[in-house]
């Protein structure tokens, strides 16, 4: 069976209260969320998770057959990210690197991906990363919210740690944020309570029941369920369509919404509490596509615990930075050229 073989996290260590960020702008926030630093983006980002991954997993790069990488936070239009990763991990040219961009659900969609191509035997094993630093207007609700992460995972069928019992996707053509090329940053319909039910709640109901149809699972049967971390309070009413009250703990106070990036590294956090048998339900969303997967640990994972370094200690090591400096860090505010 397919599953994760290994993974890894990175989470900056340099973090803003969302109240300083608020204030200025007459709003308000609860908690932090984490920053790039002056040397960091989301390609060194995606490099630190995937190398934290390998080591993780033990599986050699030559043995990885393909790289992909999902973002909605790419500086770039035309060209791929991926390569670069390729380059570090100096995997052979032959492998098969892709981006996959244009919405939040990027990181669900380049896992699903990675699991056909094993499937179709094209590859013995993959790597899919996530990486997010959405970009963010001063002033607005995303630049109260919005963080930045990234999470890596190799794919593979032999070594695994957690199997990936099935995957299923649900979409429709629901729009709720969108950041065209003319646009330095992202939109949205400002209209919350429509976006979490017939967007959020409902494609990522929609994905999990035809997921537990498919493989023949109750939701009684599930340990955790994870769904992307908008808010301390969105989650939840995805968990009440489905039944579900075991939520992973809330993680936007601590580093903010990081988007795609979101399930995959709670799903880590998860990992590194699991017991064999324990079952978990994941489930990404964005752009009107929610992407589910059933995932169990089994009896390897007790053998590769405190081989890498967990989200907890990233998430426990930060430094403060100020508004202003926040607003030079996300190139909002700059110096006068001499």
């Amino acid at each position: 069976m397919i599953g994760i073989i290994g993974y890894g996290v990175y989470v900056p260590k340099y973090r803003i209260k969302q109240q300083d960020i608020g204030i200025p702008w007459g709003s308000f926030g609860m908690g932090e969320k984490a920053v790039c630093g002056w040397d960091e983006d989301v390609i060194s980002m995606a490099a630190e998770a995937v190398d934290n991954a390998m080591k993780h997993s033990g599986v050699k790069a030559a043995d990885v057959g393909a790289l992909y990488m999902g973002t909605a936070s790419s500086p770039m239009i035309e060209t791929h990210l991926s390569p670069v990763l390729a380059e570090t991990l100096n995997l052979s040219p032959h492998a098969s690197v892709l981006d996959f961009t244009g919405s939040v659900n990027a990181v669900g969609t380049a896992l699903s991906q990675c699991m056909m191509a094993i499937e179709a035997k094209r590859i013995k094993c993959g790597i899919v990363v996530g990486t997010e630093n959405r970009m963010v207007g001063p002033g607005s609700d995303a630049e109260v919210s919005f963080g930045a992460a990234a999470v890596a995972m190799v794919i593979g069928t032999e070594g695994t740690i957690a199997d990936i019992e099935g995957v299923e996707s649900y979409r429709t053509l629901f729009l709720d944020r969108w950041r065209a090329t003319k646009d330095p940053w992202v939109s949205n319909l400002f209209d919350q309570r429509f976006y979490r039910d017939d967007g959020y709640a409902k494609h990522i109901e929609e994905a999990c029941k035809a997921l537990l149809a498919k493989i023949n699972k109750k939701t009684a049967d599930y340990k955790l369920a994870i769904f992307p971390q908008v808010d301390a309070r969105v989650p939840a009413g995805a968990g009440k369509a489905l039944g579900m009250k075991n939520l992973f703990p809330d993680l936007t106070g601590a580093i903010g919404d990081v988007g795609g990036v979101s399930p995959f590294l709670c799903m880590t956090g998860a990992l590194e509490q699991a017991k064999p048998g324990e079952r978990i339900l994941v489930s990404s969303y964005g752009s009107g596509t929610a992407t589910a997967f059933s995932i169990v640990a089994n009896d390897a994972i007790e053998k590769k615990r405190g081989s890498t370094k967990t989200l907890e200690k990233y998430i426990a090591q930060k430094t403060y930075v100020d508004y202003p400096a926040y607003l030079r860090l996300m190139g909002n505010i700059r110096r006068v050229p001499y």
